[in-house]
């Protein structure tokens, strides 16, 4: 099906304008608009693209669920890791789950009476990091040396590096860096952790609330600010999973 017209716009041109909207000349607009062979020949291109996309768009995606089930840690570890790699592939599948990861991170999902207790008693699966090496403290500029930090902890396939250092007023600040080699960085991104007097779970019929709490930023760092001397228990609810840090000793020095 063929326009002999010496303005009617060739395959190219057509496949241009019905897939990518390009523009077409005045010219040719006014041929399109009179001709039934080009309206005809533009209307199978319109087709096959719809054709195309109804039954392509995505394919290889995982469905809106599967990607909010693997933002929120809910997957097996092997479907886990194939949608993982495909997320760093695909900008639409990373958009998609930065959204749902904002959701999860904003939204409160548990009820007001519940606590970390309360969950951590219930279907969140524990783990305890094991202290690794404590290592030499640098001295930057007029910081002091903290006994015992900075330290490397390790649960499964989380490895945790704690630093302690002073603000200028003094205060102690607690820093923390995650990263896991099985797991893009940015999936710890908003995961909220916090920090308990070391009292924290001893007594099942005590609720005790976090002395602070904070969110783990895009690069894996975690801050707590103006911590005072004492002892200490960390949380850091990842999905599915609350990580736990013991013996956390700030001594007055």
């Amino acid at each position: 099906m063929d326009c002999l017209h010496p303005v009617a716009p060739n395959d190219e041109e057509l496949l241009r304008f019905a897939l990518d909207g390009e523009e077409v000349s005045e010219e040719v607009g006014r041929h399109l608009e009179q001709c039934t062979t080009c309206q005809q020949r533009l209307a199978k291109y319109k087709n096959v693209h719809s054709f195309l996309v109804s039954h392509l768009y995505r394919r290889h995606c995982p469905n809106g669920t599967e990607l909010s089930l693997y933002c929120a840690g809910l997957l097996p570890e092997d479907r886990r890791i194939s949608i993982a790699n495909h997320v760093l592939d695909c900008p639409l599948c990373a958009a998609e789950a930065a959204d749902t990861r904002q959701f999860l991170a904003e939204t409160d999902l548990l009820p007001s009476h519940a606590s970390p207790l309360h969950v951590l008693n219930g279907s969140i699966h524990r783990i305890f990091a094991t202290l690794v090496r404590q290592q030499a403290q640098l001295v930057v500029r007029r910081d002091e040396v903290e006994a015992g930090w900075p330290r490397q902890y390790r649960a499964d396939s989380i490895d945790v590096s704690l630093h302690l250092s002073r603000a200028s007023s003094g205060a102690y600040m607690l820093l923390g860096i995650i990263t896991d080699p099985t797991q893009n960085i940015e999936a710890f991104k908003g995961v909220p952790a916090e920090l308990f007097p070391a009292a924290w779970g001893k007594n099942d019929n005590k609720v005790e609330k976090p002395l602070l709490r904070e969110q783990v930023d895009e690069l894996g760092n975690l801050v707590f600010s103006a911590v005072p001397v004492g002892e200490y228990v960390m949380i850091v609810h990842l999905p599915g999973r609350d990580m736990i840090i013991e013996e956390l000793s700030i001594e007055s020095g």
